[in-house]
């Protein structure tokens, strides 16, 4: 029976970690991209306000500019929240990336464990098939030879 991994359990915790900083980083991109939908429909709507009013009726004109205006600062808004969604999305990666390697000091551990109780199984059965020359002549000598 080979001795059992004693760090197992924080493995399947650091996996656990791994798969949650995983999960965050899908909903950061989800963030993200949902973000960037917005500054570009924002985008849109200015481009679509580019139309110039006939000059001759100035309320028209400042009424147009004031709501060009007012887009534009929403759209600023927008670019501000895609720009911090991707901020979001880099320091999920990192945190993602740490769990990852977390992860992969114990599973090398839990490998060199493994190559361990390998090594010393395949020593325990050289032993064995080395005593066995040793065994027979015994009983053959104990049978009168």
């Amino acid at each position: 029976m080979s001795p059992r991994f004693r760090l197992s359990s924080i493995l399947r915790a650091r996996k656990a970690q791994e798969d949650a900083a995983k999960g965050g980083v899908a909903r950061a991109r989800a963030e993200a991209g949902a973000a960037d939908r917005q500054v570009e429909a924002k985008e849109a709507e200015l481009q679509g306000r580019m139309i110039v009013p006939d000059p001759s009726d100035a309320a028209a004109f400042v009424a147009a500019m004031a709501a060009r205006r007012a887009v534009a600062g929403e759209l600023s808004i927008k670019i501000q929240k895609a720009e911090e969604a991707a901020r979001r999305v880099g320091a999920s990666v990192d945190t993602w990336s740490a769990a990852s390697q977390r992860r992969r000091m114990v599973d090398k551990l839990a490998e060199r464990h493994q190559a361990a109780v390998r090594q010393a199984d395949a020593a325990a059965d050289q032993r064995a098939v080395d005593d066995l020359p040793l065994n027979r002549r015994r009983t053959d000598g104990e049978n009168g030879r």
